[in-house]
């Protein structure tokens, strides 16, 4: 299942087609990001106060057959206390929705986040319609720890938050 890799993300990542990606309604749908707020700068400017701050990393999701850069995955806000982050994957190039590519991508996140990072325990949360999110996170080994009722307005409908987590095994075992 040696499908995709992940390095970090960088300025020349951030391409027209990038951009025109996050314009797609499909793409955004769950996502807390307007596309009026995307532009070459303000992802750069993103991107670059992560490194900066080292309170969150962006990484591209790239295939390893053509080195074609699909989608984005975050680690952070790191809290470096308690040792906790979210972790946020979106394949935003749908010709590769529905093909695993999410799941092995937040596999190599947790992985990635548990060694690189000494995260303790990653987090997330998504609406409860998001279905296929909810089954690429757990299809990599994540939990559902619980349901926030109502916790979300999406589109003119209550929507429950759905939490998922998922446990470094070194913090655990022995």
């Amino acid at each position: 299942m040696k499908n995709i890799y992940l390095r970090p993300l960088i300025e020349t990542d951030i391409t027209e087609t990038y951009l025109e990606n996050f314009k797609d309604d499909d793409v955004l749908l769950f996502l807390e990001v307007t596309s009026t707020e995307l532009t070459k700068e303000s992802v750069t400017a993103y991107i670059n106060h992560g490194l900066d701050t080292k309170s969150y990393y962006m990484y591209a999701v790239c295939l390893i057959e053509n080195d074609q850069h699909i989608g984005n995955l975050k680690v952070g806000p790191i809290d470096n206390k308690q040792k906790i982050s979210d972790l946020v994957t979106v394949i935003w190039n749908k010709a590769y929705w529905g093909k695993g590519l999410a799941s092995e991508a937040i596999k190599l996140g947790n992985k990635l986040a548990f060694e690189k990072h000494n995260i303790r325990k990653l987090n997330g949360g998504m609406y409860s319609d998001n279905v296929g999110s909810i089954k690429a996170y757990t299809r990599a080994g994540w939990i559902i720890e619980g349901t926030l009722q109502n916790h979300y307005m999406h589109n003119g409908k209550l929507q429950d938050r759905v939490i998922v987590s998922c446990f470094n095994p070194s913090y655990f075992d022995g």
